[in-house]
């Protein structure tokens, strides 16, 4: 697997937490088109084909634990 960016983590992480496209642009202040380019670059790096495989790799990374959704919930 090619390392990620810091903004690249910064997206799978908001992905894994079940974000849409809209509400990652308007989290981090970017727009729908550069999320979708940066989602498609993630999915290159790591290999994977679908959202939620990119969710998988940030909690089998250990990027995120699956308590940090609930206190958000």
């Amino acid at each position: 697997m090619i390392p990620l960016s810091a903004r690249e983590k910064e997206i799978a992480i908001l992905i894994a937490k079940g974000y849409k496209d809209s509400e990652i642009s308007n989290e981090l202040y970017i727009s729908r088109r550069r999320v979708g380019e940066i989602i498609a670059s993630i999915k290159m790096k790591t290999r994977v084909t679908s959202r939620v495989k990119i969710g998988i790799l940030v909690y089998h990374l250990g990027w995120l634990d699956i308590n940090e959704i609930y206190k958000e919930a």
